[in-house]
């Protein structure tokens, strides 16, 4: 038991994005109309009605309880998980071929990405215990004589935030989406003990803290979407409370990311995009391939590596432009509104996520239970699951699939309609003339995230081959 409970709350910190998708559903057409309707009258009813300091104020917490300072808990957690990491991969190299059946490929693709990645948004930032550096980067140091937690021999400058990020980010992005073979166990086990190794020596020589809030992919991205959970564990005068408030309130009192992790943020979510639309008949019809006969990954190599780069530099670019026509017609300051603004896209990041991986995690999740029921695949029964079958029958009952297009467009408007409301509430940070300037000033980030949330229905709706 103390194996799966593992292998859901964990996710290894090395890949971004989930296997190969076995079962699309197309959104109807009318559900897409409907949803890109009501965004369009939410959003545009928030921004003329409300005030952007009472969405502010309504959002303050309003209730937090002590939480005990229990640092050996953690410590003996995060060593828990570190020796789930490393079985893990083991299992990789020892264990079944098959990577539905292989706990590596299940942990990394679909409890890691998806499920961990969402209820970071539910339940805040655990990762900063979990994550599989955090143990051995202590133990060397108190090996070394050192206190556990403290800077490396070398600085890291400020500077620097956010940009190796992108670039392993990239790195991630390229490997699920665009190598041949990514949930193969044994290549995935080295190139998940090949990145937890760079990031080790980056820890060790710039320090724990400095180097994985500058440089890990998921290490920053897992901060930032802890902003929308309702509960978080806080320090204040040196003791530690759970404060609870509305979801995405703290996004409203969070400093605004460098320009680097503010495009890191744009890359986090284009790559899902990109991740949606790279199947799409549209995309191969574009690409002169005929998606009912998919001739193989090694046939789209090229475009979808540049598909990949062009998805975020044109996200990075449209967002950019709508940010400067928004300050140029509030007549505000550029930048600081470019890296203010990225912090209320998370919603949408989120909501596209979890939408577009949902029967991901339904059905996949089903295989991560069989293979963390016989992880090296020779025929140990550790959860009593012998007899456990996955099954995809839900996914064929016309009422059960209505009910899940149903929650998806409820979470794309939902998502979207938090965005405004936190990106108008963000919007009083921001100095401008008047309060009709700094109304004016937000009308194009509105329309950006109409647009978006209407391209994320239409993903949701376009068949796909391959």
């Amino acid at each position: 038991m103390g194996l799966i409970l593992a292998v859901v709350l964990y996710g290894t910190a090395a890949w971004a994005h989930t296997a190969e998708r076995g079962f699309i559903l197309l959104l109807p057409t009318e559900y897409y109309l409907l949803g890109g309707t009501l965004s369009v009258a939410v959003s545009f009813a928030v921004l003329i009605v409300v005030a952007p300091r009472r969405i502010v104020e309504r959002a303050a917490p309003r209730l937090t309880l002590p939480w005990p300072r229990a640092e050996w808990l953690d410590d003996g957690i995060a060593a828990l998980s570190f020796l789930l990491f490393a079985f893990l991969i083991y299992c990789g190299v020892e264990g079944t071929r098959d990577p539905l059946t292989n706990p590596l490929p299940q942990a990394v693709w679909t409890i890691g990405w998806v499920g961990v990645t969402v209820l970071h948004a539910v339940l805040g930032n655990f990762w900063t215990v979990l994550n599989p550096w955090r143990f051995p980067v202590r133990l060397l140091r108190r090996a070394a004589g050192l206190t556990a937690i403290g800077d490396g021999p070398i600085g890291l400058p400020a500077r620097v935030t956010g940009w190796p990020a992108i670039a392993f980010f990239l790195a991630i992005a390229w490997f699920e989406l665009v190598d041949l073979a990514p949930d193969d166990p044994d290549r995935l086990a080295v190139a998940v003990a090949g990145y937890w190794l760079i990031h080790l020596l980056g820890a060790l020589i710039f320090g724990e803290a400095r180097w994985l809030n500058a440089a890990e992919p998921l290490t920053i991205l897992f901060r930032y979407l802890a902003l929308i959970a309702p509960v978080a564990v806080e320090r204040r005068d040196g003791d530690r409370r759970l404060s609870f408030a509305w979801p995405g309130a703290r996004i409203l009192q969070a400093e605004a990311p460098p320009a680097a992790v503010a495009l890191f943020l744009l890359l986090t979510l284009a790559t899902v995009s990109f991740d949606g639309l790279n199947m799409t008949f549209w995309w191969l019809g574009l690409n002169g391939i005929n998606p009912l006969e998919f001739p193989g990954r090694s046939a789209v190599t090229g475009v979808n590596s540049v598909g990949l780069a062009a998805a975020w530099i044109a996200l990075a670019a449209l967002y950019g432009a709508t940010v400067w026509l928004g300050q140029k017609l509030g007549r505000g300051e550029f930048l600081t509104a470019f890296r203010l603004f990225v912090l209320s896209i998370l919603p949408i990041s989120l909501a596209y996520h979890l939408s577009h991986y949902l029967t991901v995690l339904m059905v996949n999740g089903q295989w991560a239970l069989v293979a963390a029921n016989d992880p090296l695949g020779r025929g140990a029964n550790l959860l009593g699951l012998e007899s456990f079958r996955v099954t995809t029958s839900f996914l064929n009952v016309a009422e059960d699939v209505e009910r899940l297009w149903q929650f998806q467009v409820a979470v794309i408007v939902l998502g979207h309609i938090l965005a405004v409301v936190l990106a108008h509430g963000l919007s009083g940070r921001l100095t401008y003339r008047t309060q009709r300037f700094q109304t004016l000033a937000q009308f194009p980030m509105a329309l950006l995230m109409i647009l978006y949330t209407l391209f994320g229905l239409w993903l949701l709706s376009s068949p796909t081959g391959g």
